[in-house]
C-alpha cells in the first residue's frame, strides 16, 4: 500500500510573532493519527500572497494539504484571492455560505455587516463545505491530483469542521493504515537512565513499532506506536511489548495512561477512601491547584495552607520558631513540621509540605537556588527528601509539585 501524504500549512502573522500559540497543527497531527492517517510536515507561514503561494507549491508533492487560517473578514486576510491565483480561478458569491453566514449572525442576535457578506464569496473552483461553528468558509480544491482543505484558523472552528465535514471525506477519499498507541508514564528517573534501562528491548521491537521519549520537567512519557495493515496483529504485539517494558521498569511506572500525576494520585486516594491536605512555601499553591482541576477533588483534598511567609509556619502549622531559627526555613526538621502541622489542621490522612528556594534570588551556599525539600506525613510518621530542581523558578515549581504528588504517592501504596 503505498503511503499517503499528508501536510499542513498554518497561516497567519500572529503565529510567527508569537501572539498565538499554534495548537492547530499539533491537534491535527493527533487526530490524523487516531484515525489512521500521518501527518509528514507542518508549515507556519505568514499573511503574504508570496508566501502563500510559495508553501502551497512546496505542497504539491502531497496527497492531501490541510490549510488552516486566514479566511476571516478582515484586509489581512488574503488567502482566498490567493487561492483564486493558484488555482486559476475567481471568487463568486455563494448562496449556501450566505445563508449559513445570516442564520449564525441570527443565532448570536448580532447585526450582519457587509463586511462578513464578503466571506460568501468564494473560489468558483472550490466544493464548499459548510462551517456551522463560524462564519469563515471551509473549502475543498484539487490541483494535479492534490486535495487542498482549507479551515478556519479559529481552534474551536477549525476542530468541529474537521471531525464533522473533512475526516469523513478524507477517509473516503483515502485509505487508512491502522495506528494505536500506548502511553507509560515514569518519574523518578532521568530521560538517558530510562533509554540506557531499556535499551536492550528498544532495540528488538517490531519495525513497525516505534518508541518516542516525551521528557517533561519530572517525568518522562514514553509513547509505543504503530502502524499495520492487521489491526489484530498491531494490537496484540503492543500488548507483549508493554508487558515486557513494564517488567523492566516498573518501580518507575505510576501510570499506564497518557494522565498527569495528580489524576493518579486522586484515582488511588478515591479507591482507599483517604485524603491529603498541602502546606506550601515554594510551590505557591500549586499542589493545590492542580489537584483542584480535577472534577470531584473535593473528596479527596481537605486544603491547603500556602505559609509562604516565615512566620505563618509557626501561626497557621504550629512548626516551632525554634525550630526555624535553628535549622532554617529550607530544612528537613521545618518541612517535617509543616507536613504534620497541616494534616493535624485539616484533619488529613496525609499532609504533604514543601519549602524551598524557588530562585531566581536568594540562594544559599547550604541552600542554592532550586533547593526544595518535600515531606509527606501520616499515621505512620513522616517521610522527607532533598531536591535541587535547577535554578528556572517556573521549573522548580512544577518539579517539586510533580516529587511532592510522586512521593504521596509512595506512601498512600505502602499505607
Amino acid at each position: 500500500m503505498d503511503k499517503i501524504i499528508i501536510k499542513n500549512i498554518s497561516i497567519g502573522d500572529e503565529l510567527l510573532i508569537g501572539q498565538v500559540i499554534n495548537t492547530n497543527a499539533a491537534w491535527l497531527g493527533e487526530h490524523l493519527s487516531d484515525a489512521g492517517f500521518q501527518l509528514d510536515s507542518a508549515l507556519t507561514i505568514g499573511d503574504s500572497e508570496k508566501a502563500i503561494l510559495n508553501a502551497f507549491n512546496a505542497c504539491m508533492d502531497a496527497d492531501l494539504v490541510l490549510v488552516t487560517g486566514g479566511l476571516g473578514p478582515t484586509a489581512d486576510d488574503i488567502t482566498k484571492p490567493t487561492v483564486c491565483k493558484f488555482f486559476d480561478t475567481e471568487l463568486e458569491f455563494c448562496q449556501a455560505a450566505y445563508d449559513n453566514v445570516v442564520s449564525l449572525f441570527k443565532r448570536r442576535g448580532f447585526q450582519m455587516s457587509e463586511r462578513n457578506r464578503g466571506q460568501a464569496y468564494l473560489p468558483k473552483a472550490c466544493q464548499y463545505i459548510p462551517n456551522t461553528y463560524g462564519t469563515a468558509p471551509c473549502m475543498w480544491l484539487e490541483k494535479k491530483g492534490v486535495v487542498f482543505a482549507f479551515m478556519p484558523g479559529v481552534p474551536y472552528e477549525m476542530k468541529g469542521i474537521f471531525n464533522d465535514e473533512l475526516l469523513p471525506r478524507i477517509k473516503e477519499r483515502f485509505q487508512s493504515v491502522p495506528y494505536e498507541k500506548r502511553v507509560i508514564m515514569t518519574t523518578g528517573i532521568g530521560e538517558s537512565f530510562l533509554a540506557d534501562k531499556i535499551k536492550d528491548w528498544e532495540d528488538n521491537l517490531p519495525e513497525f513499532l516505534a518508541l518516542a521519549y516525551l521528557p517533561q520537567y519530572g517525568m518522562v512519557r514514553l509513547r509505543l506506536s504503530g502502524r499495520h495493515e492487521n489491526a489484530e496483529l498491531l494490537h496484540k504485539t503492543l500488548d507483549c511489548e508493554v508487558a515486557k517494558l513494564t517488567q523492566l521498569i516498573s518501580e518507575y511506572i505510576f501510570a499506564m495512561q497518557d494522565q498527569p500525576i495528580e489524576r493518579t494520585v486522586f484515582d488511588l486516594l478515591i479507591n482507599r477512601g483517604k485524603t491529603f491536605a498541602s502546606a506550601e512555601s515554594c510551590t505557591g499553591g500549586n499542589i493545590a491547584h492542580v489537584i483542584t482541576l480535577i472534577p470531584g477533588s473535593s473528596e479527596v483534598f481537605k486544603g491547603t495552607a500556602v505559609t509562604y511567609a516565615t512566620p505563618m509556619k509557626t501561626k497557621v502549622l504550629g512548626v516551632p520558631a525554634e525550630t526555624i531559627e535553628r535549622y532554617g526555613v529550607v530544612s528537613q526538621q521545618v518541612v517535617e513540621g509543616m507536613a504534620k502541622g497541616v494534616r493535624d489542621l485539616m484533619e488529613a490522612d496525609f499532609g504533604v509540605a514543601t519549602t524551598g528556594v524557588a530562585g531566581p534570588s536568594g540562594g544559599t551556599e547550604e541552600n542554592p537556588v532550586g533547593t526544595v525539600w518535600i515531606g509527606v506525613a501520616s499515621a505512620k510518621g513522616v517521610v522527607s527528601q532533598r531536591f535541587n530542581f535547577g535554578k528556572d523558578r517556573e521549573n522548580v515549581i512544577n518539579r517539586a509539585t510533580i516529587m511532592a504528588y510522586e512521593m504521596l504517592r509512595q506512601q498512600i501504596i505502602t499505607d
